[in-house]
Order: C-alpha cells, then structure tokens, then sequence
C-alpha cells in the first residue's frame, strides 16, 4: 500500500483485489486508505456483492457489509459508500472524510483523465515528485487519452518534465520538457527543456536543440542570462551553503563536528527525499 498503517480491527486471511488500480487489502483500514488515495477515480462499480461477502466473512463486520450490501442494491450514489465505510474504523476524522466528499462532487462529471490530473497536480504540488510522474505517465498510457484533444498532452509532458527534473533526472526531463513543447510551442516548455539541458551536462547538445527547433539568436542570448541568474540564485541557496560549510569544516580539520553535522544533513535530506516520492 506504500505506507505503515497501524490496524485495530481484524486481518483478512485473503485479501480483497480491487482491480481498478491492481491493488490488495487485508483489512477496513487499508480500504479506506485505498479510497482516500483513489479519491479521483472511484467508480461505484468497485463495490460489489464480493466486496460484502468479504467483510462479512474476512473482516467479521455483519453490520458494515449489511449496509453495503443495501446500497449497493439501491444504486446508492458513490459518497454514501465512501461515508459508510470510512466511518466503519477510526482511521480517518471528519475533516478527511468530509474533504473525500468534496473531492467526489467537484470531480463526478470529469472524464477520468483530468481526475487523475487533478490528483497528479496535487501531488506535484505537495512535492510528491515520484508518484506524480507515476499518474502522468498512467494518463498518457490509458485509452482514455484516445478521446483527448491533442492540447492536453502538453501539460502532461510539461509537469512530468517538472517531476524528473526535481528527482534531479534532467535526461528523462529534457525529455519530457521537448515532448511538452512539440505539443503546446509554449517557451516555458522550451526554456525548461534547454536548461534541464544544461543541468544534465549537454552544453553542446543545448546549441544544437535551439538551432534545431529555431531559436532565434536574440531569445538564445536572454534565455543563457535567465539561466545564469538562476545558477547565481541557486549557489547561494541553503543547502549549498550546507555543503560548503561541511568543506569548510574538513578542510580546517574539524572532524568531529563535521562528522556530527553530515549525520544530520543527512537525516534532514532523507526525510525530504522520502516527502518527494510520496
């Protein structure tokens, strides 16, 4: 499931499959969990006579699966379930559950492509970098694009592109980044495949990319200056100064507290790390 969940309730012997995403639950926390990171795309064909007989006879929860059982008979609208059962256990509060309500009747008449932007956006903005890419790159594989204008791929390359690029993957982001620009022709498309570009080391190969796709001279010349400010912004940032402090105590023989403060820098960038991926 991709995080540590404390369970209360009983541990199912044999899982249930929900074959929406390809994922395996063994308990009504984990349900709820899968439902809360599904927000976007529940369908209310998730929930069907095998899932009741799963709580019933797996979980032990009688009560739970007969009021699942008749909504699912009564055509029920998809929030009704989702209230029912995340107010079955104590995993989630009101708050969440009332915000997965939200999220349901904001996004009930969308094509399941722009709810699984949504979510993506959501996680690229939380820094979620690694499970952002993940659900671009899920979009732009569904049949469900075969419906897409031509224009929503652009976004879609473009923030994939952000993704990799965060991840420091500049390759796989200059990648993403001229995919975005054959798409939309934005410059924010094109500046950012050039400078992922030059973070990846290719200074020759960013000359030959702007001849090729017909930069003129001038925007070279104003995007190469926009690149250095950021460079110059960048080298002041705190954890350069993190580094060149660490140096600094090296090289004048500070070991002990060098060695103490690599121990935390360390801790510090592994938690961010693990806030990127999700």
């Amino acid at each position: 499931m991709g995080k540590l969940i404390q369970c209360s309730s009983k541990l199912a012997k044999r899982p249930y499959y929900f074959h929406l995403t390809d994922t395996r639950v063994y308990s009504i926390e984990e349900v709820c969990y899968y439902i809360n990171k599904n927000i976007y795309i529940m369908q209310g064909e998730v929930f069907d006579p095998g899932f009741v007989t799963w709580l019933q006879e797996e979980l032990d929860m009688p009560e739970t699966a007969a009021k699942m059982e008749n909504l699912i008979k009564n055509h029920a609208d998809l929030k009704d379930m989702v209230v029912t059962l995340c107010c079955s256990c104590d995993y989630y509060g009101e708050a969440e559950i009332n915000q997965m309500i939200r999220i349901m009747e904001e996004t009930d008449h969308l094509p399941t492509r722009d709810k699984l932007k949504i979510q993506a956006d959501n996680e690229l903005r939380c820094e979620h970098y690694e499970r952002a890419a993940e659900i671009y790159q899920a979009i732009l594989r569904s049949d469900d694009m075969l419906q897409a204008d031509p224009v929503e791929f652009g976004p879609i390359y473009h923030n994939i592109g952000v993704a990799f690029g965060r991840l420091g993957e500049y390759n796989k982001a200059a990648e993403s980044f001229l995919h975005a620009y054959e798409k939309n022709n934005r410059e924010e498309s094109l500046q950012s495949y050039l400078f992922a570009l030059h973070l990846a080391g290719k200074d020759d190969a960013w000359k030959v990319a702007a001849e090729r796709l017909d930069v003129q001279n001038d925007q070279i010349i104003r995007l190469e200056a926009e690149y250095n400010e950021i460079r110059k912004r960048c080298s002041i940032s705190r954890k350069v100064r993190q580094v060149k402090r660490l140096r600094y105590l090296a090289g004048s023989g500070r070991l002990s507290e060098y060695y103490d403060k690599i121990k935390r820098n360390i801790k510090e960038w592994k938690e961010e790390y693990r806030r990127e991926i999700g």
